[in-house]
C-alpha cells in the first residue's frame, strides 16, 4: 500500500510508525490506505453480509480512509498491535482497540462522519436518479438500487436496517 496517497499530515507519521514496528521486529504490513467511495461501499456491503467480522466497517462517505486520513496496519504477532496502537496514541494519533488495525489522524473518524452527513444533505447524481424512481417501489428494489446484495439482507441487524431505511428516505425513496 502506498503511504504517499495519504494526507500529507499523516504520511510521514505513518511511515515512522511502520519503521518503528519493523525495528521492533513486528513485520508490519499496511493493508489499506486511501479507499474510493466505491471500494468503501463494497467493503461495507461485505460487512453487512457478515456482521460477525472482527473489525467494523464504516458506510461509504463515512470512512476516514476515503479522505486519506487513515490507514490499516497489521503486525506479527497480532497481539503486539495494542503496543503499536499505544505508541501511535503517544505520538498524538487516533487509535482504538475496538478497531485495532485502524490508525488515523486525531479526530479523523468524526470529521469523516460530519462529511458523510453533509454529503447526505447534498443529493448527488445517484440520489437524484434514485429520487426519480416511481413512488411505492418495494424496499427490496431500493436495496438493489443501493447495491446491497440479497445475501447481505439476511443478516441485517435492526440498527443496520434502520440506517438503510433512513438513508433511502433522505434520498427521496419510499
Amino acid at each position: 500500500m502506498a503511504l504517499d496517497e495519504l494526507s500529507p499530515d499523516l504520511a510521514d507519521f505513518a511511515r515512522a510508525l511502520v519503521d518503528a514496528a519493523g525495528v521492533a521486529g513486528l513485520q508490519p504490513r499496511v493493508t489499506s490506505t486511501v479507499r474510493t467511495r466505491s471500494q468503501q461501499g463494497r467493503l461495507y456491503r461485505g460487512y453487512l453480509a457478515n456482521p460477525g467480522r472482527a473489525y467494523p466497517v464504516a458506510p461509504p462517505g463515512y470512512s476516514a480512509h476515503e479522505y486519506g486520513e487513515a490507514f490499516d496496519l497489521v503486525v506479527t504477532p497480532m497481539e503486539a498491535l495494542a503496543d503499536v496502537g499505544y505508541t501511535w496514541q503517544q505520538w498524538g494519533g487516533g487509535w482504538d482497540g475496538a478497531d485495532a488495525v485502524h490508525f488515523e489522524l486525531p479526530g479523523a473518524s468524526e470529521r469523516a462522519r460530519q462529511r458523510g452527513r453533509a454529503a447526505e444533505q447534498d443529493p448527488g447524481f445517484l440520489v437524484s436518479l434514485a429520487s426519480s424512481i416511481p413512488f411505492g417501489l418495494p424496499f427490496s428494489l431500493v436495496l438493489d438500487f443501493l447495491g446491497i446484495p440479497t445475501a447481505a439482507r439476511k443478516n441485517v441487524t435492526p440498527e443496520q436496517e434502520q440506517y438503510l431505511r433512513a438513508l433511502a428516505a433522505r434520498s427521496g425513496l419510499k
